[in-house]
């Protein structure tokens, strides 16, 4: 490799160069080193120390090889006392090395086994503070050389880096025998045939700081330039205040009091923030009018937001006076709580209405009459709305809960036994009509016989007739032959009891005050009701004892007749009809909360369907 010029004594540089070899300014090369005599034993060896064997005079310079153990060599070269000339440059380095990598005379392979043996180069820059400034490496273990020359040029892409900015440039060269062969068979290096050339240039920073931004000192040297161009770039600039003064006045005279026209210049700025700083400022007049609509829009009819303040105004003062008043509904409530259902009161206020109406609207009016002990035996009372809304609510639903019977499931047993009835001719009835008629014939006999004493020793007689058949009847035979009537008499009987005891004590008469009149109608129901159920354990009776599918028929429609006779029924008709028209009193219909409540409570519609809804 040629070299220009090399420097060792400060001086300045004005064209640019590159310098000899710096490696033979370093401290040579250093490692775990042995000596070897070329073409003797640098090779060969029954076994290695795991070194590199050195051969000096091979007449190529020196040169080491590498045993199977991966061992490094070192060179360290102070880059700032190989070249110290000023006014210059490092723009970078070329290279050059000189190796072998192979086993010995062997290229294509390993004799022990093996790939192509590691062989590596790197060059590590630091500047002047130790700190690693570019690290190149150049790997040529990637295949089989004979005595190979590769060279080559780094730049660092910089400007303005003198000498006095770097500090060391360290080379290492690392390989191994990879094959591990007894002896020195890894790559080989000439050291003395190798180079490393650095080069440089005229600094076009060292006359010119502000030449570039990567220039030393380009922040300082810019600085200073700015200053002297304009004393206002900087307030660290020499002159800065005055020349800021004078500028901030010419822009605006209010910047300071000692800036010219800064009288008239407030005046105008106080006029322009409010025109009512002075009588004289332009829009005084409209400002004024303006501040005072602020502060009560009712001082003229010009201010925006009159007619509202006004509407507003007279709300306050009467609340009533228009609907669109935001008090209008709290205030006629206050007036009056019936103006609305939604009135604070209302409740209490329709009450004592409909109270003042009719007295007998509730228990609780004034002036209520009890008419519960009356001769007719019944009370004029509303009915009890509270139990009717006492309806348990579903907290999850919101809705009814109404009882729902839980019907047990159950599974209908069959039997294969055919039982073979006896074919009998059944003769079509006219159904519950024949029953009912030969019924309303025997009582009708009754009824039709001479005189109410007559009719009630016939009943009486027929009455002790049908217990003395019912006791001969309970005492004779066994109990399971009446397949359990026993328990539906019993329940008969002791309705029987009850209608006994319901008639009216014997009251002896006494000289001197009257006896108790009794109503003969109320006395025939009695007896009436008591015969009607007399008969009825009879048929009970004769259902128990019918052993045929159409006696029992006939029998159970007697039964429902019996059950559904209603005495005196017949006499409905014969009443006078009744003028619907002007069946109520002319009155006030009485409308409150109770009767309004089926029609306004959703609850009631659910209830109302639920009945179609049981599961």
């Amino acid at each position: 490799m040629v070299c220009c010029s090399s420097y060792s004594n400060a001086q300045q540089a004005t064209t640019s160069g590159q310098t000899g070899d710096i490696i033979v300014l370093g401290n040579g090369w250093t490692g775990t080193i042995s000596q070897c005599t070329h073409y003797v034993d640098c090779w060969a060896g029954s076994t290695d120390t795991g070194d590199i064997h050195e051969a000096q005079n091979t007449g190529n310079g020196t040169t080491y090889y590498w045993s199977g153990t991966q061992q490094t060599l070192t060179n360290t070269i102070a880059l700032n006392t190989a070249l110290q000339a000023v006014g210059i440059q490092i723009d970078g380095f070329d290279y050059e090395w000189v190796f072998k990598n192979g086993n010995a005379n062997t290229y294509s392979g390993q004799t022990g086994g093996g790939a192509v043996d590691p062989f590596e180069i790197v060059v590590n820059v630091y500047d002047s503070n130790s700190n690693l400034y570019k690290s190149y490496k150049y790997d040529y273990g990637n295949q089989f050389y004979n005595w190979t020359t590769k060279t080559g040029t780094e730049l660092f892409g910089a400007i303005g880096l003198d000498p006095t900015y770097f500090g060391n440039v360290v080379v290492e060269v690392t390989a191994q025998d990879i094959a591990n062969q007894a002896g020195y068979w890894g790559p080989e290096f000439r050291a003395d045939e190798s180079g490393l050339y650095v080069n440089y240039s005229a600094d076009p920073c060292y006359n010119n700081q502000t030449y570039d931004p990567a220039c030393p000192g380009y922040a300082q040297a810019l600085y200073n330039q700015q200053c002297v161009a304009s004393p206002l770039y900087d307030p660290g600039c020499p002159g800065y205040q005055a020349a800021w003064l004078s500028m901030q006045c010419a822009a605006n005279p209010l910047i300071d009091p000692t800036c010219p026209g800064y009288s008239q210049a407030y005046y105008n700025q106080q006029c322009a923030l409010d025109p009512l700083y002075d009588s004289q400022c332009p829009g005084y007049a409209t400002a004024y009018l303006n501040q005072q609509c602020s502060l009560n829009p009712l001082y003229d009819s010009q201010c925006i937001g009159y007619s509202l303040a006004l509407f507003n105004n007279t709300c306050t003062n009467n609340p009533t006076s228009d609907p669109t008043c935001p008090d209008y509904y709290v205030a006629k409530c206050e007036e009056n709580p019936l103006f609305d259902r939604g009135c604070t009161g209302y409740d209490v206020a329709y009450f004592d209405q409909q109270c003042s109406l009719d007295a007998q609207y509730s228990q609780t009016c004034p002036g209520y009459v009890d008419l519960s002990g009356n001769d007719n035996n019944f009370a004029v009372l509303d009915p009890v709305v509270e139990d009717v809304l006492s309806i348990d609510t579903d907290l999850a639903t919101g809705q009814p809960d109404f009882y729902q019977p839980e019907i047990p499931a159950t599974s209908p047993t069959f039997s294969n036994d055919v039982v073979e009835a006896p074919t009998e001719e059944v003769q079509q009835k006219t159904g519950f009509q024949t029953i009912d008629d030969s019924i309303e014939v025997e009582i009708a006999e009754l009824e039709s016989l001479d005189g109410e004493a007559t009719m009630e020793d016939d009943i009486d007689s027929e009455i002790a007739a049908l217990e003395n058949s019912s006791e001969e009847a309970s005492g004779g035979g066994p109990l399971d032959a009446r397949q359990g009537g026993a328990n539906q008499e019993d329940n008969i009987e002791k309705e029987l009891a009850a209608l006994e005891n319901s008639k009216p004590d014997y009251v002896e008469n006494i000289p001197g005050k009257a006896m108790p009149k009794v109503n003969p109608v109320d006395s025939k129901r009695e007896k009436m009701r008591l015969l009607i159920a007399m008969k009825a354990i009879e048929t009970v009776k004769e259902l128990e004892a019918a052993v045929t599918l159409e006696q029992q028929m006939n029998i159970q429609r007697r039964l429902l007749a019996l059950i559904s006779y209603v005495p005196d029924f017949s006499d409905y008709g014969k009443e006078e009809n009744i003028d619907l028209a002007n069946f109520y009193p002319p009155k006030p219909t009485v409308d409150h909360a109770f009767a309004r409540w089926f029609l306004n409570d959703p609850n009631f519609g659910a209830m109302e369907d639920s009945q179609y809804n049981f599961k």
